[in-house]
């Protein structure tokens, strides 16, 4: 798995899954629904690299879910990486989700269950949202935060 990510992202740390703030947030409510077969599939094996231990680092701008589409892919999705928007939604996601687990942007990190649950924590009282906004995923999160995060895939809530 280690090769994979960096041979796909160019990142610096070899092994490291590199996640834009609003991907770090998105991850927690994440359930295998999603823009098109292919960011399923995509954000589902990052989903599970990170189950398995796979260091992550929070990054700006593309990541490995974003660089893990075809340019197909991301017109189909109707979702364009680059938009500014964008860029100040990862930037108050990572503002509202850094301080709660003390992450540096630059240093990579495992996520625990113990993270999971802090975050999923602040996700649900509305501590971490400011990232969400203008998404349009916004209600399916927030019907899968109010179910408790039952079915999520990223260290599932139902078996912590």
């Amino acid at each position: 798995m280690e090769t994979e990510f960096a041979a796909q992202t160019g990142a610096n740390a070899p092994g490291t899954i590199r996640l834009r703030g609003h991907h770090f947030l998105c991850l927690l409510t994440y359930k295998g629904l999603g823009y098109t077969p292919a960011f399923v599939k995509n954000l589902s094996r990052i989903a599970q690299a990170i189950n398995d231990g796979t260091p992550v680092m929070l990054a700006q701008g593309p990541d490995d879910i974003c660089n893990g589409l075809s340019l197909e892919d991301r017109l189909r999705c109707g979702h364009d990486c680059e938009k500014e928007s964008v860029y100040r939604r990862d930037a108050q996601a990572i503002a509202a989700t850094a301080p709660l687990l003390d992450l540096n942007m630059n240093a990579p990190f495992i996520l625990t269950a113990n993270a999971v649950k802090t975050l999923r924590a602040a996700f649900a009282s509305g501590q971490t949202r400011a990232g969400c906004v203008g998404c349009p995923w916004v209600q399916t999160c927030d019907n899968i935060a109010a179910d408790g995060f039952a079915g999520t895939i990223l260290l599932p809530a139902d078996t912590e």
